[in-house]
């Protein structure tokens, strides 16, 4: 309880202590400025909110809390601990700059299996020269997969929790017709305290006192902790690591969608978290196990698109009707029971045949409104509504069975439909490249 204890107070202090305090409030910033991207293109969309930048801006600093605190309380319980000359933080470092190479790559699984490999180079090295100053990095490789295992398990966790917040409607083409979707990209940066073990001679701590370890700690007990802990003693080094998630779907609801990928991820967590009780047997296994790290990585991303492209487009319109890609909500059709993948078949028993007509409706919405619409799971529902004079919009997306002609587009506050088109398909090129980057 004591080991608990002094790690939840190390993250506390990442969070309360000016200079940390400063870093957050600076992402929180930057969180900010993109979210209010996010919120415009989605008022371009919908003609209005379904929340505002400012509410998507705390949602990712207090979930990013929450995921630190609970990524440190593994670490401490598992016995996650890394040499204090280890440099472990270069990890962090290393991922924002492969960032610049391609998003991607700011995954840990890259970092880590580069920070991992060049610690054992530098090993060799030195032992072969007879040199120990070249032994720069001493990075135990069973801390280090399981550090990426957890920081995955707890990516996935926001991913699921978290992850579909913002999301906002995309047009994509498929079978030479138009299919809609949902774009995620969100971000966390976590508080995360990380066990150092030093010399009980040396005196210095990285922070606060050192504490006592229990019998049973820790539950990773492998050869070099054994050997290490008899001669060392415990301290906490607070910092904080970034993770994100991007990824754009055709196939699946948001929530369907975050689900699936968070079970990946997590998976992917726990993969290489086992990956790690192999690396006892020897520099040649650790070698293979920082390789097969990223690799496993890439394998995961490609699964989920290999399953983008294997299932049919959940949203897209027909020759019965057109479907309904989002509902805003506290909407005109939110108070009608409407919902994201409905089909509306007919509008104030008039047959929805043409784009036209709904264009025609979206722009001039009359008093009384009476639908038909067939539901996701093939049920018809025949809805009717009085509208008020407040609700001017009936705040839906569709998804047209063809590009609107210049001659005839349907209007928002910010632009037309077919801007909003265009610019949507170009963000969706561009996260496909960067699809479920962490």
């Amino acid at each position: 309880m004591e080991l608990l204890i002094y790690t939840l107070t190390q993250v506390s202090y990442a969070i309360v202590e000016p200079t940390y305090a400063f870093v957050l409030i600076m992402m929180g910033i930057v969180f900010y400025t993109k979210n209010r991207k996010t919120t415009t293109l989605e008022k371009m969309i919908m003609g209005e909110n379904t929340t505002s930048a400012f509410e998507l801006t705390i949602s990712q600093i207090v979930m990013g809390i929450f995921g630190g605190v609970l990524a440190s309380i593994i670490f401490t319980y598992l016995g996650v601990v890394f040499h204090m000359n280890s440099n472990i933080y270069i990890i962090f470092m290393i991922s924002i700059l492969l960032m610049f190479i391609n998003p991607r790559f700011v995954c840990l699984s890259y970092s880590g299996a580069i920070l991992g490999l060049t610690s054992i180079f530098l090993h060799l090295i030195s032992n072969i020269i007879k040199d120990p100053e070249l032994d720069l990095l001493k990075v135990d490789v069973t801390s280090l997969l399981i550090l990426i295992g957890v920081m995955h398990i707890v990516e996935g966790i926001l991913v699921m929790l978290d992850g579909r917040r913002g999301a906002i409607p995309v047009f994509g083409g498929r079978d030479k017709k138009i299919v809609g979707g949902f774009a995620f990209k969100r971000q966390w940066i976590m508080p995360v305290a990380i066990l150092m073990m030093m010399e009980a001679t040396s005196g210095n701590f990285i922070s606060g006192n050192a504490v006592a370890t229990p019998q049973w700690w820790p539950i990773v007990n492998h050869n070099v902790n054994k050997a290490l802990f008899e001669t060392m003693v415990i301290g906490a080094m607070p910092l904080f690591a970034g993770v994100g998630y991007s990824s754009v779907t055709f196939t699946k609801s948001k929530k369907a969608k975050t689900l699936f990928s968070g079970t990946l991820i997590i998976g992917f967590g726990i993969f290489t978290s086992l990956l790690s009780t192999l690396s006892n047997l020897g520099v040649p296994v650790q070698i293979l196990l920082l390789v097969i790290t990223p690799l496993a990585h890439e394998a995961m991303l490609a699964f989920e698109r290999y399953t983008e492209r294997k299932h049919e487009p959940m949203y897209a319109s027909n020759e019965e009707g057109i479907r309904i890609l989002e509902v805003a909500p506290k909407s005109l059709a939110s108070s009608m029971g409407l919902k994201s993948g409905d089909l509306i078949l007919e509008i104030n028993d008039n047959k929805v045949t043409t784009d036209e007509m709904m264009f025609n409706f979206l722009e001039t919405i009359p008093s009384y409104l009476w639908m038909k619409i067939k539901k996701v799971n093939g049920e018809i529902k025949e809805i009717s509504h009085t509208k008020t004079k407040e609700q001017s919009r009936i705040g839906i997306v569709i998804v047209p069975r063809n590009i609107p002609s210049k001659a005839r587009i349907m209007k928002t506050e910010e632009g037309n439909f077919t801007d909003v088109l265009n610019k949507l398909r170009k963000n969706e090129q561009e996260d496909d490249d960067g699809e479920n980057k962490e």
